[in-house]
């Protein structure tokens, strides 16, 4: 999975220098494409170490991003396929908040940056979720006749 640089004793991922990652612009011309081409090499990322690292240097979002960076798959910066066992702990943390933080808004915002979610967000997700399994219990209840 991981090769020392010539002459150092530097491991490097296995996506060193590998253009299944970052394919050139002319190799596809829109999202089912590009994902063909890199879905098959995204798993790689699931067991690397260096995936916070990697999305800190290629920085996807402001670079506008194409291809696998992180564990994640970028179309013009941002994410449309995640590895799995992937963790979002290894995301940037967010920027400075934004009026939409703790909206459905907020969380599609940091998703689309691919950053980890602030508290604001953090907490509306957990709420959301708990209403959604709290609706999905009370549709499974019987109705009394």
């Amino acid at each position: 999975m991981f090769t020392a640089l010539p002459d150092t004793d530097v491991c490097m991922p296995s996506c060193y220098r590998d253009p299944r990652f970052s394919p050139a612009e002319g190799a596809w011309k829109d999202k089912k494409s590009l994902t063909d081409l890199c879905r098959p090499v995204l798993a790689q990322c699931t067991p690397c170490p260096f995936r916070a690292k990697c999305i800190r240097q290629v920085q996807p979002y402001p670079k506008k991003f194409d291809g696998v960076c992180g564990g994640r798959l970028w179309l013009d910066g941002l994410v449309i396929d995640t590895a799995n066992g992937v963790s979002d702990d290894d995301l940037p943390a967010p920027g400075k908040p934004r009026p939409s933080c703790g909206t459905t808004a907020g969380v599609a915002g940091h998703q689309a940056r691919g950053e980890q979610q602030c508290q604001n967000c953090a907490a509306f997700t957990e709420v959301e979720a708990e209403r959604a399994a709290a609706e999905a219990e009370s549709a499974e209840l019987p109705v009394a006749a």
